[in-house]
């Protein structure tokens, strides 16, 4: 006849070598894994807080030695009056007249751009940062087989003075290009002078 095995019976069925038989020790290492997780998230918090100081002031040090070269290059040419900068915190915006570097309604660069450029490009080499390269217009349109609209003409003469920095030694990857058109410009286009202000290319210098 066969026994009824009892709570008694089924307990000592229980495998008790098993590690999982009675866990209560995962809860600490889990609370330990916790803990060890939160304090290096909280380390790696505080190396970041520390670093990113020093790496903006390393960025604005760089930044203020491109202004330095920019400007004893612009002094030492004689170009105050076609070539003027501006310094934010982040950027340096190095503003070129469309006049000294191109024939009217033209995209090609001419003998006094190159002298220009071949000025400030040691020291854009230098700068190691990224380079944007803007075409602005005035609001007069231009319609030719080259040029169909201002779209046109400002791209293609801030892509010359890409290809000329690119030419001579700038990374590809350090530079881009836009065109504005007459849609950005730095006063009202009522008059000559206004409009002569507006036609430019601009080399936007940024921090890093």
């Amino acid at each position: 006849m066969g026994l009824r095995g009892g709570p008694g019976h089924r307990a000592a069925r229980e495998d008790d070598s098993n590690p999982l038989h009675d866990a209560t020790w995962l809860y600490s290492y889990a609370d330990l894994m916790t803990q060890l997780l939160i304090f290096a998230i909280l380390m790696l918090s505080v190396l970041g807080v520390t670093r990113m100081p020093e790496e903006k002031k390393q960025v604005q040090d760089r930044l203020q030695q491109t202004v330095s070269e920019v400007e004893k290059f612009v002094k030492e040419s004689g170009l105050e009056g076609d070539l003027t900068l501006d310094r934010a915190a982040d950027r340096l915006v190095i503003r070129m007249k469309s006049a000294i570097l191109f024939a009217e309604a033209q995209a090609r660069l001419t003998a006094e751009a190159e002298t220009v450029l071949a000025g400030l490009a040691p020291v854009l080499l230098r700068a190691n940062s990224h380079l944007r390269v803007e075409g602005h217009t005035d609001d007069l349109p231009i319609r030719s087989a080259a040029f169909p609209s201002n779209w046109e003409l400002s791209a293609a003469r801030a892509i010359s003075v890409t290809r000329y920095l690119e030419d001579h030694g700038i990374a590809t990857g350090r530079l881009s290009v836009a065109g504005y058109g007459q849609f950005h410009p730095l006063a009202p286009n009522t008059g000559a002078a206004s409009r002569a202000r507006n036609r430019r290319v601009e080399i936007v210098v940024t921090g890093g």
